[in-house]
């Protein structure tokens, strides 16, 4: 006998949102190639991921090639600083580490300025895993204080920001 197929609310996403997302990615963008160091942008098409991990995956926005170190991902986002600390959803979070299992890579959040300022933060993703999940607007979200996470200058060499995070 056939189940009813059970549909998830889908979360509505305001337009300007996904403009400021866009722009983050355009900083980085900028950024990467002002730095010279090889890296892709990873096309976010639900048709660039196998059927099976559909849903369970989420790919970051850039691969960068490293010099001395390889690959590593980057997701870019475009975050508010809020009292608590930069917010994150569970379960982006939870699909970023799937990612991060199944390819062997390490994985950081590139939260920029949705205001476009120069001042950013990176989150090595495992810096979330001992967070306590906190429901917010609906949904369980992460918030990690500022102090735990790497605060970037878009004005700094990219290569030199990254030598500064794993020095942490």
């Amino acid at each position: 006998m056939n189940k009813p197929r059970v549909r998830r609310a889908r979360r509505v996403v305001d337009p300007a949102d996904i403009a400021k997302g866009a722009q983050a990615e355009q900083v980085f963008r900028t950024w990467l190639d002002s730095a010279v160091l090889p890296h892709l942008y990873v096309e976010q098409s639900p048709l660039t991921v196998p059927v099976p991990l559909r849903g369970q995956i989420k790919r970051p926005d850039y691969l960068v090639g490293i010099p001395g170190v390889g690959l590593i991902a980057f997701d870019v986002k475009a975050k508010t600083v809020y009292p608590e600390g930069l917010i994150f959803d569970v379960a982006e979070v939870q699909k970023l580490r799937t990612f991060a299992r199944l390819f062997h890579l390490t994985v950081y959040f590139a939260c920029l300025d949705p205001e476009g300022g120069p001042q950013g933060y990176w989150v090595r993703l495992d810096r979330l895993d001992d967070v306590p999940a906190v429901r917010r607007g609906g949904c369980l979200t992460l918030a990690l204080p500022l102090d735990a996470a790497m605060p970037v200058l878009l004005t700094e060499p990219f290569y030199l920001a990254f030598v500064r995070s794993v020095a942490l």
